[in-house]
């Protein structure tokens, strides 16, 4: 499970930090959302709880946005009525994803038996739950009014979501590292 969730560290980081140059971006986001659905894919084939489609679907249709609003954004069509919500929508889907994403994770742990780690999995993901619900309330304000200094610390919220979010996946890997080394100290004494 420690590659499906270096594979989702590394697509977030892609997500969080593009370079663009002119009109040319290194690095679209759809390239970060194929890296986080290949790490699901990973996870799916380790895990011994639920079903990984939902989160597959999800993931798909933000790779389809994103590449359609990577389009969208070379044309002039931004100002578009329902274009304007397009970065909300695009929020909403992946705090679903990533909320679920965590959640399977607590459910894994759940089933190892490893009480502490659900109970510190459960904390991450509740602060995470309001980290983007306090972004997604800042970028919905800032949408509806354009009040720039909501925009501005709504923007700031987002970016504090997402590396909090970087630092759990970061995290999930190293603890999953520690249950492998476990399991095969484990294998050893058993043989």
């Amino acid at each position: 499970m420690t590659v499906g969730y270096k594979r989702i560290f590394w697509g977030i980081f892609i997500l969080t930090f593009r370079i663009t140059i002119g009109i040319v971006t290194i690095l679209p986001a759809f390239i970060g959302w194929i890296i986080v659905l290949t790490g699901l894919s990973q996870l799916e084939e380790k895990s011994t709880v639920g079903d990984f489609s939902p989160l597959k679907i999800g993931v798909m249709v933000l790779i389809v946005t994103s590449i359609v609003g990577g389009l969208l954004e070379l044309s002039e069509v931004g100002s578009f009525l329902p274009m304007l919500f397009y970065p909300l929508a695009v929020i909403a889907i992946e705090f679903v994803v990533f909320h679920k994403i965590i959640e399977a994770s607590v459910h894994n742990f759940n089933e190892m038996g490893c009480q502490e780690r659900v109970e510190k999995y459960t904390s991450k993901d509740r602060t995470y739950i309001i980290l983007m619900g306090i972004t997604m309330v800042l970028v919905g304000i800032f949408f509806t009014f354009k009040h720039q200094s909501t925009g501005t610390i709504g923007s700031l919220m987002f970016l504090i979501s997402r590396i909090y979010l970087l630092t759990v996946i970061n995290a999930l890997s190293k603890e999953d590292d520690d249950i492998d080394g476990q399991v095969k100290d484990t294998e050893g004494i058993i043989k």
